[in-house]
């Protein structure tokens, strides 16, 4: 477990140049990233970021207090310290289970959002009450060979998962729901495994997460089938479609800032006001799929659903994939 501190306070960060598009991710480590501090006492606050320290979460965890600070009514000395690894369940349980009186932020990667619907035995936070400041999203495309395929029809469809009952596996499960026939083919977690098992012609579609997914659906020969942006993508609103679309939300997420549940509410409507201001900023030369606090608490409703759909999820899994919760 790795842990690393900065301190963002707030003074002068209006003066600071804004990172571009491209360099969000690729900018300077974390721990060499510092804004000066105003002679008034400040506030302090400390940011949870699953690590790496360099990790693109960290990375936007840095411009994003930075943007929070410099939109706070008053000082804040906003501390990042990374913790755990970048799956976020560590960083989650530390979150839950501080008492800092509203003195702490989360970033919550979609990972751990979907180790806790899997029933993964590591995970010991509860999100009920958190409160949503911002959300980082990303493309997830289901692609495969030729069109989209009609209901009930004869062949059956290979899609490469990563593992039993990882959020991937939500590709299988919405041809299910379409009635399309279809069997996983397990590839392993590996970056890249999804896409050789296509080019050597052992599975017919895959999810695509990340930028540019068009061209990279095109460079394995796979057209869109599905493009998931919002939750009509599928139609259905039973258990086990709210499931299957947990596990896309949780794909399509990058991170997901959150205040704890107990937070006075004046105190949270002066975060939720500087991030709204922050993502304004942002809307010209910030990353794609940054998404505000009242699109980020709508986003929770999707990613967080109720215990039929996690039990949905669990038995689905269990019953497609062999897999058990834990």
């Amino acid at each position: 477990m790795t842990s690393s501190r900065t301190h963002l306070p707030r003074g002068g960060a209006r003066g600071i140049g804004r990172f571009g598009r491209r360099a969000l991710f690729g900018a300077l480590p974390v721990a060499s990233l510092a804004f000066a501090a105003q002679a008034q006492p400040a506030d302090a606050a400390t940011l949870l970021v699953p690590g790496p320290e360099t990790g693109p979460l960290a990375l936007f965890g840095t411009r994003a207090a930075a943007g929070l600070a410099r939109n706070m009514p008053q000082a804040v000395a906003l501390r990042l310290e990374t913790l755990g690894g970048p799956d976020g369940v560590t960083a989650a349980n530390r979150f839950a289970t501080s008492d800092t009186a509203g003195r702490a932020l989360l970033i919550l990667p979609g990972a751990a959002v979907h180790a806790r619907m899997a029933g993964d035995v590591r995970v010991r936070f509860e999100p009920t009450g958190w409160v949503p400041l911002l959300a980082l999203l990303q493309p997830v495309w289901l692609a495969g060979r030729g069109a989209l395929p009609a209901a009930g029809g004869r062949a059956v469809w290979r899609v490469a998962v990563s593992g039993p009952g990882n959020a991937d596996s939500a590709a299988l499960l919405a041809l299910d729901l379409l009635g399309i026939p279809g069997a996983p083919v397990p590839v392993g977690p590996l970056p890249g495994a999804a896409e050789a098992a296509i080019r050597a012609d052992q599975a017919d579609a895959l999810m695509i997460c990340g930028p540019d997914p068009a061209q990279r659906a095109g460079s394995l020969g796979l057209q869109p089938w599905l493009r998931f942006g919002t939750p009509a993508s599928l139609s259905d609103r039973g258990p086990v479609a709210l499931a299957c679309l947990a596990a896309i939300a949780s794909l399509r997420l990058r991170g997901l800032m959150v205040l704890p549940a107990l937070i006075g509410s004046d105190q949270a409507a002066t975060w939720r006001l500087a991030a709204t201001r922050f993502v304004e900023d942002e809307q010209h030369d910030g990353p794609d799929g940054l998404l505000g606090p009242t699109q980020a608490a709508d986003l929770m409703g999707t990613l967080f659903p109720a215990p039929d759909a996690i039990l949905a999820w669990r038995e689905w899994a269990q019953r497609r994939l062999g897999t058990r919760a834990g």
